[in-house]
């Protein structure tokens, strides 16, 4: 099982950390950078992130669109503000049949249509999925697999998500 990069905490202009989806335990993580580094270096998946060249921590742009940054109480905005319109982000986790379960930036955890991933898609406003010039949604991660209806049927915690679009 893995983490995944959701909101970046800062406090002033320093970066504290982050929060991160965990898989495993389906719930919200705090984690440094320092904590993230590690844990990529021992092979440990956390998504969003990688290693550069000189092996510092740096966003992975091809998994992650954009984060969202989170600066006090409810205050949220988008890292890269030039790409983004939105004031939520979501990230695909998984798929349980013809949907797909989603972590936003404000901690919902729910289930989406295709239709809804493909709107967000086009907005800049959801990480961990492309969309191929056929218009089928790739997941870009091996970590996160679909699951069986039945899979699902055993989640009851998780909700459909009622958004506009």
């Amino acid at each position: 099982m893995c983490k995944v990069l959701i909101n970046e905490v800062m406090l002033g202009k320093r970066s504290v950390g982050f929060e991160c989806y965990s898989t495993e335990n389906k719930d919200m993580v705090g984690l440094t950078a320092k904590q993230i580094k590690n844990a990529l270096k021992e092979g440990n998946a956390v998504l969003g992130f990688q290693l550069d060249s000189s092996g510092q921590l740096a966003v992975d742009r091809d998994f992650c669109n954009n984060y969202m940054v989170k600066t006090g109480i409810g205050s949220l905005s988008p890292k890269f503000e030039s790409d983004c319109i939105v004031n939520i982000m979501y990230t695909v986790v998984g798929k349980v049949g013809t949907e797909y379960e989603v972590v936003s930036s404000r901690f919902f955890h729910g289930m989406m249509a295709e239709e809804k991933i493909k709107t967000l898609y086009e907005l800049r406003a959801i990480n961990g999925i492309k969309i191929d010039n056929k218009g089928k949604i790739q997941m870009l991660y091996p970590a996160v697999k679909s699951s069986s209806t039945k899979e699902a049927a055993s989640k009851p915690e998780i909700q459909t998500a009622n958004i506009a679009g």
